[in-house]
């Protein structure tokens, strides 16, 4: 593949079962081949995305001490809040990445019986102190998002000869996340594997990523990398690993990196769509046969995420928290 496809989800949305499969199909082809595809007329309003890239730059324009303050900061056991800059640094390169994070997931209510319990991943989220309105701005975002992913779930479905539901019964509690993504401009003179994510798949299901009109996402096709521009009112898609082990592989979790060499600030917003603690991933019926045989085995999820977090971090950093 040379180029992301773009997709009109319009019709998906709105339209009879058979545009709906229309769209399933276009969905399917982008995921089957690059692994990426554009979404556009998703149904989330343009000031509500606005909104939370305003927002992001207000988080990352506050004190270094605001920012740093325990109480936010990520640890190897507590996933939400903010991730400093240069926090993860990688065997496959030469220096920790460029940017810097905030993280948050579902808010729950006190009285949740995770978060009573403190267990199964389900934290309260950290948010800053002295920033009225801003709490509510990002969970506003978060509805919205999550709302068009079950869209995307049943989309996915329909592309792999499923029952349209059928992806929903794994997101009834999910461990989804969204975060604040902040990339300064790439150093002038930074190690030859420096990078502002690293190449790398994700290893959730499916990730949705809003990103502002600066640029430096690069997808890997064969030998070399594609980029991924932004396109005003979309969204970018790509499969992660997750939804490859469903597959068998058939929808393909591809290997991206972000370099900033624009000079300027970039800020992006992904989504992460985790399914549910307690799911298990394991090969769908659709997508194995007598000549093709699941290639993994079953996978929990909330294990695997567990260990996801816990270790993806410099060691300097994870023993500083």
């Amino acid at each position: 593949m040379d180029h992301i496809p773009l997709i009109d989800f319009g019709p998906f949305r709105g339209g009879p079962r058979e545009a709906r499969q229309i769209v399933a199909r276009q969905i399917g082809r982008a995921c089957e081949t690059v692994g990426f595809f554009y979404l556009a007329d998703h149904g989330i309003p343009l000031a509500k995305i606005d909104a939370v890239f305003a927002a992001a730059r207000r988080f990352f324009t506050q004190s270094e001490a605001l920012r740093m303050a325990e109480d936010i900061r990520i640890t190897p056991r507590r996933t939400r809040g903010y991730q400093p800059l240069y926090a993860r640094h990688y065997a496959n390169t030469d220096a920790p990445d460029v940017n810097e994070a905030f993280k948050y997931q579902r808010e729950l209510p006190p009285d949740d019986p995770d978060l009573v319990a403190g267990d199964r991943m389900h934290q309260p989220n950290q948010w800053p102190a002295g920033m009225p309105g801003w709490r509510e701005t990002l969970i506003e975002y978060f509805e919205e998002v999550e709302n068009l992913a079950r869209h995307v779930l049943r989309a996915f479905a329909l592309a792999l000869d499923l029952d349209e539901t059928y992806f929903l019964s794994f997101y009834r509690k999910p461990l989804t996340q969204v975060s604040l993504l902040h990339y300064p401009p790439h150093p002038p003179l930074a190690p030859e594997r420096q990078f502002g994510i690293r190449p790398h798949a994700d290893a959730t299901a499916f990730t949705m990523l809003a990103q502002d009109d600066v640029g430096g996402l690069q997808v890997q096709s064969g030998p070399g990398w594609i980029a991924a521009p932004p396109i005003a009112g979309s969204f970018v898609i790509n499969i992660g690993d997750m939804m490859a082990r469903w597959t068998n592989d058939r929808f393909a979790s591809t290997p991206h990196r972000v370099i900033n060499a624009s000079g300027r600030e970039r800020f992006s917003v992904p989504y992460f769509a985790i399914p549910d603690f307690d799911a298990v991933v394991e090969c769908l019926p659709s997508c194995n046969g007598p000549g093709s045989p699941p290639k993994y085995p079953p996978l929990p999820v909330g294990p695997s995420i567990v260990r996801k977090f816990a270790t993806d971090w410099r060691k300097d950093a994870a023993a500083s928290t």
